[in-house]
């Protein structure tokens, strides 16, 4: 088992040398309500929150995820920023401000340099909204004082997952000392659905609970709409600045490779590797890691695939560690559905709960994994998450406990 300060086996305050990032922020909007409290509870109790398609006139009946109908966007956002932001920014927004908020960090003149965004996203804008603030999604960092690097990538659905890995180098490279990650989408439009569904990609009914990972009837995805955040923190500075800390990022890698057949992980063992080097860039032992979050993407071959990846980073750790999807609950998020699978990881980290894969009824044979059928509750000594886009990109991530160590600064304590 690896202790906190030794997942790269160097320290934050050597000359050139790596800094640590933990997470101390997380938000999230989708269809389970435009809360994290809402995502959370949704994903223990195992409530599937996927409903009739009401977005648009689809050719055919079909579920979705969709954001309630009462969400009132993005908090204190004024007018005018809110008016040139496409439906994916405002989500990307209202979950970056729920991130700050939660990580009580206030970005203004004197800081606003040491702070980046990156914001990962499948399908740019389809033409709605403001240019600057729609596909690059840069509304988040206008709406948050952010003075930093603020970019946006396009890895399919390693998108959201791929934005909170690069924005944890950004922090390890000194370039920056503090990192908001984000993933958004809102693909509940004609076009982006007609490609899905053309694909042969989605599931064949309107029965919210018929998304299946891993399940032996599995019949293809169901689309969904949301955003998450997390923020991350140079770990001297969350620890000076005496904020709960919900995990350490342990190691992170992206890989990428040929496009195959379009059907994610296009390619096994490149994928793996992404996993394979994010635990040795912490070095850290697939002993070491409890919980697998998985993509959960529901295909017949793309499960299959995703089993197969899992088994190559973990060998006969696999049936051991648990493993659960947040897709069943609030679909399929595409570019936002790596960071909200960040943000369970986190969470099962911080919280020591694994929540249960809502909708799995029957074991597929060549799916073998140690799917969580209810809530567990237990010690977590790591929790590993990746993402695969259909055209061969890769990211992972592994979140570890954090431990106060000696010479970190305690919060004040509050009668």
């Amino acid at each position: 088992m690896v202790s906190a300060g030794a997942y790269r086996g160097m320290t934050e305050d050597g000359e050139g040398e790596p800094r640590r990032v933990v997470i101390t922020g997380l938000g999230a909007v989708t269809a389970a309500g435009s809360t994290l409290s809402d995502y959370w509870s949704a994903i223990c109790d195992g409530r599937v929150c996927t409903l009739p398609l009401n977005a648009f006139d689809a050719p055919r009946r079909a579920a979705a995820g969709q954001v309630p109908d009462d969400w009132q966007g993005a908090a204190g956002a004024p007018d005018w920023l809110l008016a040139r932001m496409d439906r994916a920014s405002q989500l990307a927004l209202d979950a970056a401000i729920q991130a700050q908020t939660d990580a009580r960090i206030v970005f203004n003149e004197q800081n606003a340099f040491a702070v980046g965004a990156v914001t990962g996203t499948a399908h740019p804008s389809g033409g709605e909204g403001f240019a600057a603030l729609g596909s690059g999604l840069s509304g988040a960092s206008v709406g948050l004082n952010i003075a930093g690097p603020v970019f946006t990538v396009a890895m399919g659905g390693a998108s959201g997952l791929a934005s909170a890995v690069l924005a944890t180098q950004l922090i390890r490279s000194g370039i920056i000392r503090a990192a908001i990650a984000i993933g958004a989408e809102a693909p509940l439009r004609p076009d982006v659905w007609s490609a899905y569904d053309s694909a042969g990609l989605l599931d064949g009914s309107d029965d919210p609970t018929a998304y299946r990972p891993f399940d032996a009837n599995r019949q293809g995805m169901i689309l969904g709409e949301g955003a998450a955040a997390l923020m991350l923190e140079d770990r001297q500075l969350a620890t000076q600045r005496g904020v709960h800390i919900y995990a350490e990022v342990a190691g992170e890698a992206l890989t990428s490779g040929p496009m195959g057949d379009g059907l994610a992980p296009t390619d096994v063992e490149i994928a793996r590797r992404a996993t394979g080097d994010a635990l040795l860039s912490g070095e850290i032992a697939p002993a070491d890691i409890d919980v697998i979050v998985t993509a959960g993407l529901g295909s017949k071959l793309g499960d299959e695939r995703e089993t197969d990846v899992i088994e190559r980073a973990f060998g006969r750790r696999t049936l051991d560690m648990y493993a659960t999807a947040v897709t069943p609950n609030v679909g399929y998020t595409v570019g936002a559905s790596g960071a909200l699978s960040a943000v369970s990881a986190a969470l099962i980290v911080d919280q020591r709960k694994i929540p249960p894969h809502a909708t799995f009824e029957e074991e597929d044979i060549a799916c073998r994994l140690g799917i969580a059928r209810r809530l567990y509750e237990d010690r977590i000594v790591g929790a590993a998450t990746a993402a695969y886009g259909a055209h061969g990109q890769n990211a992972a991530l592994i979140l570890m406990p954090h431990r106060a160590e000696t010479g970190d600064e305690l919060p004040l304590l509050v009668n």
